[in-house]
Order: C-alpha cells, then sequence, then structure tokens
C-alpha cells in the first residue's frame, strides 16, 4: 500500500487528504500526472495558449462571441455578397463560389469540371474583378 496525497492530483481539492491505495492504482496515478506535466512543458515551450478552467473555454478567450451588432452586420455582409455572386455569369458565381466559399483548390474544381486549370484560374479572375466592380455599387 501507497500513501498519497489527493491534492497532489486534484489541484482544486483545497483541504490537504492523504489517502492508502494499493500500488497499481500509485503507479497510474503517477504515470498520469508525469504525462499531464509533460503535456504542460510542451504546451508552454511552444508558446502555445494553455488554459484548463473550463471545456471550451479556450475557444471563448481565443474567439469572444459576436455581439448583436456584429452578427447583424455580418448577415448583411454576406446577403450583399450573395446579392453579387447572383450577378456574375453562372460558371464564374460557381467558380469564385467553390474556391472562396467552399474552400476548394482550383485544381479541384478544374477536375470537377473536366477543364483546364488554366481556364478556372482566369475565371475566377474575371469573376473576382466583376465581383468587385458589383460590391462597389451596393455601397
Amino acid at each position: 500500500m501507497t500513501t498519497i496525497k489527493l491534492n497532489r492530483y486534484y489541484p482544486h481539492m483545497t483541504e490537504n487528504i492523504t489517502l492508502e491505495v494499493s500500488d497499481e492504482i500509485a503507479v497510474v496515478l503517477s504515470a498520469g500526472g508525469r504525462q499531464c506535466d509533460s503535456y504542460k512543458r510542451r504546451k508552454r515551450e511552444h508558446n502555445e495558449c494553455f488554459l484548463d478552467a473550463d471545456p471550451g473555454f479556450e475557444l471563448d478567450v481565443m474567439f469572444p462571441p459576436l455581439t448583436p451588432e456584429e452578427i447583424i452586420l455580418d448577415e448583411e455582409n454576406r446577403s450583399v455578397l450573395y446579392a453579387a455572386l447572383d450577378q456574375l455569369p453562372p460558371i464564374q458565381a460557381r467558380r469564385v463560389y467553390a474556391h472562396y466559399i467552399l474552400g476548394k483548390k482550383k485544381s479541384e474544381i478544374a477536375r470537377a469540371e473536366n477543364v483546364e486549370g488554366s481556364a478556372v484560374c482566369d475565371s475566377i479572375r474575371r469573376g473576382l474583378k466583376n465581383l468587385s466592380e458589383l460590391l462597389k455599387k451596393f455601397h
């Protein structure tokens, strides 16, 4: 039997509690503690943010929730963008949408449409130019 201090493994505990556990459990707790320490050290060495308070807390810090005004502005901007995309020729609109909204590579689009990659590049370039002109009219 091995005696351990629980607050070493559960830092949120405020009282010092010692407990006798079997040797197998002590080995597992010790190995888990070393793995956790190693993980934290690697995060620090690579200048990564380490916030272990609540699950999901990191996302709230890194990407704070949008305010109602920001949500409305995003929706308005998105509707203007889609209205401008609707005014492009269908091939340009489809290719610009696939590349910039869906994140597809130009080579993937060319393969899917069975056309040369240069045709897709030219079409997207013309589509962006036309989109720029259309968006100037909206603002």
